[in-house]
């Protein structure tokens, strides 16, 4: 835990080598540890990277910041950053955590080295209103954006049962994955990974991941041209929850990008794929300040990664 200016309490994990290369991590919509993630403490050793993961607010043990706008986690950030005398670092983020990994890169300038997004959101349209993306699941977070109190008391009333019977929560998640993801999911490992991440985060009730959509689908609060770091975009062709429009979106609109495409993945293959998300993140340098941007496309077959085209 960090103590914040305005007395809330900041809560995260830290796992890899405390000298390793410092690497914040923005947890998506349902999960915050990084003790979840399989093989999380082998893969930051083997790659000499420290792994920094904050919780939002009202997630995990974050206390709640009523009201908050997306951009308003970058001075969270920035008080922990200073607190573990992070000078620079490069910034992952997933899926809803994406648009946060984008805020922090705008607002904290020279201090972040590089950003990777996957499965990321964009600010092109609220998923409940975004084309493609499966009706039950818009049907489900257009109610959610309507009526998110009677949703929390809902939420809230089911926390326990979750508890009880965590293998629910996985459940849920597969059916609503790609169908060729779901053999994955059905894994001993990656079932426990998933109910661990989300009883984690709902610890204190679903108000905070409710109030995280919230915050997103109210305006990102800057553009995505002023983002000045390289920005490499990672995405699942089959992506059943965020369709792959918006990492073309996303594209479209960064000054230096370089984006990953695998055309046999759908939402969920962050943990599978992190060692090759970081180990790419790990390779940007810096431009100097007279050179001018490059952005490129690289599409990404199995395990081949096709030069980009600039």
């Amino acid at each position: 835990m960090v103590r914040l200016p305005d007395g809330r309490r900041l809560s995260y994990t830290d796992v890899g080598p405390p000298d390793g290369v410092p690497v914040l991590y923005c947890h998506g919509a349902i999960g915050t540890s990084l003790d979840a993630t399989l093989d999380i403490a082998q893969l930051t050793a083997r790659l000499g990277v420290r792994c920094v993961a904050p919780s939002r607010p009202g997630i995990g043990g974050s206390d709640p910041q009523p009201g908050r706008a997306l951009t308003d986690f970058a001075a969270d950030v920035l008080v922990l950053a200073d607190e573990l005398r992070l000078e620079r670092f490069f910034v992952v983020g997933v899926s809803a955590g994406g648009p946060y990994a984008l805020a922090l890169a705008h607002a904290l300038g020279e201090r972040v080295l590089g950003v990777a997004v996957c499965s990321s959101l964009s600010p092109g349209g609220a998923p409940h209103r975004t084309a493609g993306v499966r009706r039950r699941t818009r049907w489900a977070l257009a109610f959610l954006a309507a009526h998110p109190e009677p949703c929390r008391r809902v939420g809230d009333l089911v926390l326990p049962l979750l508890t009880r019977h965590p293998g629910i929560v996985g459940r849920v998640i597969a059916a609503h994955a790609d169908p060729g993801e779901r053999a994955r999911l059905a894994r001993e490992a990656s079932r426990t990974a998933v109910c661990q991440s989300f009883l984690e985060a709902a610890g204190g009730g679903v108000d905070g991941l409710i109030g995280d959509y919230l915050t997103y689908v109210s305006g990102w609060g800057f553009e995505l041209r002023e983002v000045a770091a390289e920005v490499h975009i990672w995405h699942g062709a089959r992506d059943p929850l965020v369709p792959v429009e918006h990492a073309m979106q996303m594209a479209a609109a960064l000054p230096r990008c370089q984006v990953f495409i695998d055309p046999a993945e759908g939402h969920h293959f962050f943990r599978s794929s992190l060692e090759e998300i970081l180990g790419t993140l790990l390779t940007v340098q810096r431009p100097a300040r007279h050179e001018a941007p490059k952005p490129g496309i690289a599409r990404r077959r199995g395990d081949q990664l096709l030069q980009p085209r600039n």
